[in-house]
């Protein structure tokens, strides 16, 4: 195991939390969906099996099965995108034991239109970094649900061995506050 550089993120202003991750969110919707399509095949499957006429037990038949097949398609896309999010936080956690870590400055917010959740849109951010050598990195982060009144901090952390094996956290910071006196 390999050690940091010393810095890790304690500096300057606390991050509220992390950032939620697209992958995941994708991942989970897709998951509730499709095990209720799955439970709704199932219902309309078992009620074609207690009517006698021909026609309307194949029509629930064929309904049901839709369904059903649907919502296991909408499972298994469910777990994929969950095991991508699960790679990318094991991937972070890996370099976070073992890489070296970086304050990062962030360049500019990418926002990815296709995915609207509530008020929050997909988006990655790019940011710099300054490594061991004085060297300006630029690199990005995975995509996360990003919301226009949300601020920002990054940390990159990154394999001593291999610069292009990084990882990049993004924690959404407190607002600061402008106050003339403060009586706490």
């Amino acid at each position: 195991m390999y050690n940091d550089n010393g810095q890790r993120p304690t500096q300057g202003a606390q991050p509220i939390h992390s950032v939620r991750s697209t992958r995941q969110m994708i991942g989970k919707v897709n998951s509730i969906v499709g095990w209720a399509l799955f439970g709704a095949g199932a219902i309309v499957f078992a009620l074609g099996l207690f009517f006698d006429n021909r026609a309307a037990v194949i029509s629930l038949l064929i309904t049901g099965g839709s369904l059903a097949f649907s919502g296991l398609v909408n499972v298994f896309i469910g777990m994929g995108f969950r095991s991508s999010a699960r790679r990318e936080q094991e991937k972070l956690a890996r370099l976070k034991a073992e890489g070296q870590a970086f304050p990062a400055e962030i360049s500019r917010v990418h926002q990815h239109m296709g995915v609207h959740i509530g008020h929050k849109v997909s988006a990655y951010i790019e940011c710099t970094y300054k490594n061991q050598d004085g060297a300006i990195c630029l690199v990005k982060s995975s995509s996360f649900l990003h919301s226009p009144s949300d601020s920002y901090s990054a940390w990159v952390y990154v394999n001593p061995f291999d610069p292009r094996d990084y990882a990049v956290e993004v924690a959404i910071q407190a607002p600061e506050t402008q106050a003339v006196h403060d009586y706490r």
